[in-house]
């Protein structure tokens, strides 16, 4: 019996695009949690918003850290939640909303869950 491929979101799709246009930091755990590693790394070399920090736990596992203007959030939250930022919100602002989701067709639920919160910046 075949394995049913999951689903990615429109949503998660359209914020992978925005993601890719924010700068990427690399960097290893050493001895601190993952969080603790993003957020010294973060303070010591005083990275502007925004920004991605992969934190590579070991060779098989990487977590991903959206630093934004507010603190540091799951990469995958703001992949989902991409409008709720003002600096990806520039961003989609500056390449052109037609030219950042062409080709995506954002289903109707997806524009009216955007618009609901317009106005909640986190």
């Amino acid at each position: 019996m075949s394995k049913k491929r999951k689903r990615i979101s429109r949503r998660r799709l359209a914020g992978q695009r925005v993601m890719a246009h924010v700068p990427t930091f690399h960097l290893e755990t050493g001895s601190y949690k993952p969080v603790t590693a993003a957020r010294r790394y973060i303070a010591e070399t005083t990275i502007n918003a925004p920004a991605v920090v992969n934190v590579r736990r070991n060779e098989h596992t990487t977590d991903r850290f959206f630093w934004g203007e507010k603190g540091l959030f799951s990469a995958q939250y703001a992949e989902e939640n991409h409008f709720l930022f003002p600096s990806l919100r520039s961003i989609v602002e500056a390449v052109g909303e037609h030219n950042m989701f062409e080709g995506l067709e954002l289903t109707a639920d997806d524009w009216e869950e955007i618009e609901e919160y317009e106005y909640a910046f986190v």
